[in-house]
């Protein structure tokens, strides 16, 4: 029995998502710019996909980011998760940057409790410094508040606190961002 068989197909999508969700999010947070945020949504996939490198020994992490067998195979993966967000996106009707953050945090808490509950303590904890790298390194990918990459500071207040929260939730404190 694989740790994938432990969890329904929704329950799995929903740790599949975690990090397209909380990048989303974090993203979303302050304001960046199309440069900014092309910069974060791409820190996003990077360092969900460095999961599989970071944390070599986690089932549960290798079983969420498993490489597609070719080209055809990846864009038909892509273009699934891509209608499924979208239905999700419109079925919780998230307009706001404030939708999107408090939908984000609430999948963080059903998520933790999914791994607490069905995973190794290992796997669990791994899951959650997972999440909570993936937030972090989109919080750290571009400026706010800058003008043709000057000035501007590297983590806003609101992505430190969005980024406090996430942590709080998951029970994973990585320390302080510097601005």
């Amino acid at each position: 029995m694989s740790i994938k068989d432990a969890f329904s197909d929704d329950e799995w999508f929903l740790l599949g998502s975690m990090p397209g969700m909380i990048g989303a999010a974090m993203s979303h947070a302050a304001p960046s710019g199309l440069i900014g945020t092309v910069k974060e949504m791409s820190s996003a996939m990077r360092a969900s996909v460095q999961g599989r490198q970071e944390y070599p020994d986690s089932e549960l992490i290798k079983a969420l980011i498993v490489k597609a067998e070719n080209w055809d195979d990846a864009k038909e993966k892509i273009a699934q998760y891509r209608e499924r967000a979208k239905q999700r996106m419109e079925s919780e009707s998230i307009t706001s940057r404030e939708d999107l953050q408090r939908i984000a945090l609430n999948d963080c808490k059903a998520a933790a409790q999914l791994v607490d509950e069905r995973c190794s303590d290992s796997d669990a904890k791994i899951y959650k410094q997972w999440t909570v790298s993936v937030a972090r390194a989109v919080a750290e990918a571009a400026k706010e508040g800058s003008i043709l990459g000057f000035g501007g500071e590297r983590v806003s207040k609101a992505e430190r606190e969005l980024l406090t929260q996430i942590e709080r939730i998951l029970g994973v404190a990585t320390g302080e961002l510097y601005a």
